[in-house]
């Protein structure tokens, strides 16, 4: 151990930490977890900044030149992260703002490990071979560069699930995710390029050996071909915020070249050249904007996406009512508390006060807002005034400081910082972008330090111990050794069993479906595990585990439902100011109501009101409270109450959808058709298949078979093998009509006629239907078509499962009566 804590050793570690986190937290994800692009990349990072800190913290306590120096970087750093924390601790959920959400992994937990890599770069600045680093980031970006054009042309290539809408998203799993990383990597490329067309400029009397020029050239080479993958890659994503924010780097880039061109010779130092680029991309933008309908544009990844922008794009793009929104919302927040704000990461609780109904005419998904996809409006309503003035003190400093190095590197990253800035203007931070950005961080203050702080660094030679007696530590190495261990196990309980929980609560879905049990198991195992994300996952298990004991009433004990609502309850007081919580456990109770209908109803009475005080015009409310009034038999109350979701958006499918259920269920059938009709010309989506099965049900009993037909096959695209469920209502309505119709009257024959109606329709939709069509030829049979029960009972005959189901047994003399051999199993 003291052999390790040599400085030369120590660095080494250092240095293979840092490539380990650039190269490994872009590839790496758990498949076999939850939110896996998100949530185990997050968890890998953190883990290995955390290992790294162990590594760097005897450099930092034995040798002052190792630690993080007084730059303006670090101060305006300080006071943004003492800002953070102090808004957060006033917020309205300060565990939510430390740690975020498994969905997000953002929260001041992740920016301190952000921060630390970023101080721990600069620290270690002239230590560290960074250009290396650089072309291992560029290097990594281009392999995931080339999955993502491999991905668009094979979804499902090895690991790595399809993109969104045939965006690629590779190992980032969103193209919005994907795109955000590529675009420091492309100013990456560009500099790296910059920087070998320098040494190739300077001439053959700088670099004379023809084997050094020619390594040159390969290099030069690899590095257009690694920057034209990532730039394709970036299109290919077609996302629309990282496309301009690229184009703003560039129009920065171009302008400090027209001011302050590089050293050299040639076009590489020309002030008109740079000029003409710029006016170029002027007059292409331009262009660009004039003709962005032109049907040329079509065929160009993510220009494409621009076709249908428009200033009065709330009338063109009704897709991006949800982000119009969510930005009124945040601003509402705001102005409501303009000083400490809501608290990291709880945007989704202005979000759901300020609620607007009409977010639901798009889809259930874009309801739950918890990022106003614009930095500015962020930073205010997380932490008000004081926050977005720390964060813009932040980001201009550092752009001061790459200024002041007055290098090559320092004009691509304040390129870098400007682009950053646009496209968060459209888009919220994730990890990808905020690495490469706290990459850059440490570079430029490295290079500030070492030019403006006069520290100076250790000889090759200088290869003191850092523990043992008689060196810089001397008496505290016993505390540093334990200060290490420490710090190890913290490494590994703030990540390994959140991870593990991750793994478990995906075999938990995986299994739920066919075997409750097993999966049950899986959940609890996840819930065991000692992660600050077990919030979330009980969240998931109680939706699970309730939701599964309402369809699938038998296969869920009534113990483990008791349990998920007591859990979910646990949720609902330790995070209160989130309205999801309390409409969820309306859902919940209403769902598990049979257990105890009179405590469940009342709580979900209870927890609806609690929900509607936190967003009191939001429909999913409504439509959970009418749910527990039709629990209890009050239709006309829970029709009362869907009237007013109704009021609040006629366009929203849903409304619609369950009104028309209800008014089925109070008997009024052609007034549940007609909104249900409404229902599926809104577009409803269907969440589950019970959905479409349910309307079908409902709508063949008042006589629009057709309609139905298409809703059972709609059911079972969604679930193939549940086809038998799915027809269960048309299949057991016909067996009863074929038990009382085999009478030799003309009752029982109009009986029959509707049995035939009925077994013909599951046929149509299942073709497959075996006991459809045997009993379909037994209805024939009573009805006297002998030829008709023939055809459908020789058809019946020629499946070999036929022998064996209890159902020839009884059909057998029919069978042997009209000479049909079944063939034998």
């Amino acid at each position: 151990m003291i052999e390790f804590m040599k400085r030369s050793h120590l660095l080494n570690v250092s240095k293979v930490l840092i490539f380990i986190i650039l190269i490994g937290t872009p590839l790496f994800y758990l498949k076999q977890g939850v939110y896996p692009y998100i949530f185990s990349k997050t968890l890998f990072f953190q883990f290995v900044v955390e290992i790294l800190l162990v590594v760097w913290l005897p450099l930092a306590i034995a040798d002052a030149r190792y630690r993080p120096q007084k730059t303006p970087l670090l101060i305006a750093s300080t006071v943004f992260l003492l800002v953070l924390i102090a808004t957060s601790l006033f917020g309205v959920d300060f565990h939510r703002s430390f740690w975020s959400t498994y969905e997000r992994m953002l929260g001041v937990f992740t920016i301190l490990h952000l921060l630390a890599f970023a101080f721990i770069i600069s620290s270690l600045y002239k230590e560290i071979p960074w250009k290396k680093i650089l072309y291992a980031s560029l290097a990594t970006a281009a392999f995931v560069s080339f999955l993502a054009i491999l991905q668009k042309k094979i979804p499902n290539l090895l690991l790595v699930e399809p993109g969104a809408g045939g965006r690629p998203g590779s190992t980032f799993g969103n193209p919005t995710f994907l795109a955000g990383y590529l675009s420091f990597n492309i100013l990456i490329g560009l500099y790296l390029f910059f920087d070998t067309l320098r040494a190739l400029k300077l001439g053959p009397h700088i670099i004379a050996d023809r084997n050094k020029r020619g390594i040159l050239y390969v290099t030069w080479g690899s590095l257009a071909v690694f920057t034209l993958l990532c730039f394709t890659a970036l299109f290919l994503s077609e996302t629309r915020g990282d496309i301009i924010g690229l184009g703003a780097g560039f129009f920065v880039l171009l302008c400090i070249f027209a001011l302050r061109p590089p050293e050299g010779s040639g076009l590489y130092s020309s002030r008109r050249f740079y000029a003409g680029l710029l006016l170029f991309l002027f007059l292409f933008g331009s262009l660009f904007w004039f003709t962005r309908q032109s049907s040329f544009w079509e065929e160009i990844p993510g220009l494409n996406r621009f076709r249908d922008v428009s200033f009065s794009i709330l009338e063109s793009d009704t897709s991006l009512l949800p982000r119009l929104i969510a930005l009124k919302a945040a601003w509402s927040g705001f102005v409501e508390r303009p000083i400490l704000g809501w608290g990291l990461e709880n945007f989704n609780v202005p979000y759901n006060k300020y609620y607007d109904p009409r977010a639901l005419e798009v889809s259930y998904q874009e309801t739950r807002f918890d990022k106003p996809h614009n930095f500015v409006l962020e930073d205010l309503v997380s932490g008000g005034v004081p926050l977005l003035l720390a964060r813009i003190a932040l980001l201009g400093i550092f752009v001061w400081q790459a200024f002041r190095v007055k290098n090559l590197f320092g004009c691509f990253a304040i390129a870098a910082a400007f682009g950053f800035m646009v496209r968060n203007l459209f888009i919220f931070d994730t990890l990808g972008p905020m690495l490469m950005l706290y990459l850059f961080f440490g570079f430029i203050d490295g290079e500030y330090k070492n030019r403006f702080t006069g520290v100076r660094y250790p000889e090759e030679n200088d290869n003191r111990s850092y523990s043992g007696r008689g060196d810089a530590v001397g008496t505290f190495s016993p505390y540093l050794f334990i200060l290490i261990g420490a710090g190890l196990v913290a490494a590994y309980m703030f990540n390994i069993p959140s991870m593990k929980a991750s793994y478990y609560e995906f075999y938990g879905f995986k299994w739920f479906h066919n075997n409750p049990t097993r999966a049950i198991g899986y959940f609890d195992k996840a819930l065991a595990e000692p992660s600050p994300y077990r919030w979330n996952f009980v969240r998931d298990f109680a939706a699970a585990v309730s939701e599964g004991y309402f369809y699938n009433l038998g296969k869920i004990k009534k113990e483990d439902a008791i349990r998920a609502i007591h859990e979910m309850e646990t949720v609902a007081r330790d995070h209160p100011e989130d309205a999801y919580n309390h409409y969820s456990l309306v859902d919940m109770y209403n769902q598990t109501s049979d257990i105890d209908p009179e405590k469940f109803l009342a709580a979900a009475d209870r927890e609806a009101q609690i929900a509607l005080e936190l967003s009191p015009r939001r429909q999913e409310i409504f439509f959970s409270m009418a749910k527990t009034k039709s629990l209890r038999g009050d239709y006309k109350g829970a029709l009362k109450i869907l009237k007013e979701a109704l009021d609040l958006d006629p366009k929203v499918a849903d409304a619609h959808f369950y009104y028309g259920l209800l008014l089925f269920a109070d008997k009024d059938l052609a007034g549940g058709y007609s909104e249900l009709k409404k229902a599926v010309e809104l577009g409803k989506r269907w969440k589950n298949y019970y959905e479409p099965r349910a309307v079908a049900d409902y709508f063949l009993d008042a006589g629009h078979e057709e309609e139905a037909i298409d809703l059972y096959k709609t059911a079972i695209s969604m679930s193939p093998g549940d086809s038998k469920e799915i027809l269960y209502h048309p299949l057991s309505q016909a067996e009863e009509k074929l038990n009382i119709g085999q009478r030799d009257d003309a009752i029982s024959r109009k009986i029959l006629g509707e049995a035939i109606k009925l077994f013909s329709i599951v046929l149509r939709v299942d073709p497959n239907n075996l006991i459809a069509r045997v009993e379909i030829g037994v209805a024939y049979y009573f009805q006297k078509d002998y030829d008709s029960a023939r055809k459908y009972l020789h058809e019946a005959a020629a499946d070999p499962s036929l022998s064996s189901n209890a159902l020839y047994v009884a059909a057998k003399p029919i069978f042997d009566q009209l000479g049909i051999e079944v063939m034998p199993q």
